[in-house]
């Protein structure tokens, strides 16, 4: 299949494509990632067809709602065309049927009143980061007792931090460097500048990024850190060999195995791996902490907010009570809070923004 003619809908709409999108399954994330590497003109392309993906995952009302707007708006697509045209017919009894390739096709793009309401906005969208400034002195975030901690950086970059894990930023972080000191584990989705590469530090190893998914499992004195990669690309300086630089591709991880007792410091062993997909879903396991589904039917906004508080130990509070009122419906596994948040935005668009640890949600 000749996936270079292809524009961002006919990617939106290839199951395959959807799955790596998802990250549902091994092979399908290794062949787009692959695919994607060889093809660098198709970057744009890609990205805006991810993002219809995710568009498609987190739509306003009920799914049964949903598949009623598409249809509807499938056939104000045709008398739109026909009327451009100067075609436009009597109407029907009954509506014209459109072939299962154009519904697949059209359904990408419309999906409701609603997708033509926020059009403009989400194809000239950038992502930009909800919170601004930098870091005058080291700062240092902790999880402590909460299973799952999300943190948004001042360059946009997110994470999550696991229970009893905690990160240390640089001093001058996003002015001068974008370094942190990580201890325990981490998911870390980092915003590209490649002025700045992102640097993860840990007593085994440090990852340079320039921007990417990955997972990073780094506890002291544990006799196994990790580094997993999960979209980009990383290279990792290990303490131990600093002279060899190991650059991971997706679905690789790095094992650094701590030496036995009694041996010396250059005993500890480095392998590169693949990821340890669980047999029954196909997903990864070291981001199983993180990966637990979260599935919203037809809900307020207010109620969406408490849910997504307790998912990723992150403060909510709202400037407008209108918002509240907005009803969506999706599912999320393994985004951060940014990407929860951006999905819900490109159904029923509201404003957010990071005020201290605080996510204020605005009309």
């Amino acid at each position: 299949m000749n996936f270079q003619d292809y524009e961002a809908i006919d990617f939106a709409c290839d199951e395959s494509f959807q799955r790596y999108c998802r990250e549902e399954h091994e092979a399908d994330m290794a062949f787009w990632t692959e695919w994607a590497g060889q093809h660098p003109g198709k970057t744009a392309v890609l990205e805006e067809a991810r993002q219809l993906v995710t568009l498609l995952s987190a739509r306003q009302g009920g799914r049964m709602e949903q598949l009623k707007h598409l249809q509807d708006g499938l056939t104000q697509y045709e008398r739109l065309q026909q009327a451009l045209e100067g075609t436009l017919p009597v109407l029907q009894e009954e509506p014209v049927a459109v072939s299962r390739h154009r519904y697949l096709r059209y359904a990408a793009v419309i999906g409701g009143a609603i997708i033509l309401a926020a059009g403009g906005y989400f194809f000239s969208r950038q992502r930009t980061a909800p919170v601004s400034g930098e870091v005058a002195a080291a700062t240092i975030i902790s999880a402590g007792d909460e299973p799952r901690k999300s943190v948004i950086l001042p360059d946009g970059s997110s994470l999550v931090l696991r229970k009893n894990s905690r990160i240390e930023l640089a001093e001058g972080f996003n002015r001068v460097n974008r370094d942190l000191t990580l201890t325990g584990e981490a998911f870390f989705d980092v915003v590209q500048d490649v002025r700045r590469p992102f640097m993860v530090h840990t007593s085994a190893f440090d990852i340079k990024v320039l921007g990417t998914v990955f997972n990073v499992s780094a506890y002291t004195g544990h006799p196994l850190m990790e580094a997993a990669l999960f979209r980009g690309k990383v290279e990792i300086t290990c303490a131990q060999e600093p002279a060899r630089k190991i650059v991971l591709q997706p679905n690789q991880k790095l094992t650094v195995a701590a030496p036995a007792t009694g041996k010396t410091a250059a005993a500890a062993v480095l392998k590169v791996v693949p990821l340890d997909a669980d047999p029954v879903n196909h997903k990864a396991r070291e981001i199983a902490w993180v990966r637990n589904r979260l599935e919203i039917e037809n809900e307020p906004l207010s109620d969406i907010a408490g849910k997504l508080e307790k998912w990723y130990g992150i403060r909510i509070a709202f400037a407008d009570d209108a918002v509240k009122q907005y009803r969506y419906s999706g599912t999320f596994e393994s985004e951060t809070v940014l990407k929860a948040l951006d999905a819900l935005q490109l159904s029923y668009p509201f404003n957010f923004k990071m005020v201290n640890d605080t996510i204020i949600i605005s009309k």
